[in-house]
């Protein structure tokens, strides 16, 4: 039982100074790891948010693609072009670098996968 406390004490004290996690393996089946504060508050908020992501309401890829295509109307309005000709554009290196640039090409690119993805599945189930 000593040895055992002993061997605690020295992981406790190594997760303290390394700010990493510290293990000790019992047996085959058996690990024993000491996490630093930070360590620990990182887990526990990742297991946090997997219960939240757990619970939430699963969307269904069409209500997706309606999320999708208001994003990219609202970039067509303010941009005063169509997604497909902001893309062109964008590819073709013809705009300013803006961060809205960025976001409307992954939301295009989201929406295009996303169409696709539902044809595709229409096709398989006809």
């Amino acid at each position: 039982m000593i040895r055992t406390e002993s061997k605690i004490a020295q992981l406790i004290e190594q997760a303290k100074q390394t700010d990493s996690p510290a293990e000790w393996r019992l047996d085959d089946n058996l690990v024993l790891v000491v996490l630093s504060g930070r360590e620990y508050a990182r887990w526990r908020g990742m297991r946090l948010l997997e219960k939240v992501i757990a619970k939430r309401p699963r969307k269904s890829p069409k209500q997706y693609l309606v999320e999708s295509r208001r994003a990219l109307r609202r970039y067509e309005k303010k941009y005063k072009m169509s997604s497909a000709e902001f893309y062109r554009r964008f590819q073709a290196a013809e705009l300013e670098e803006s961060m809205d640039f960025f976001d409307w090409r992954v939301e295009y690119n989201s929406y295009r996968r996303m169409k696709k993805k539902i044809a595709n599945g229409k096709r398989q189930t006809a």
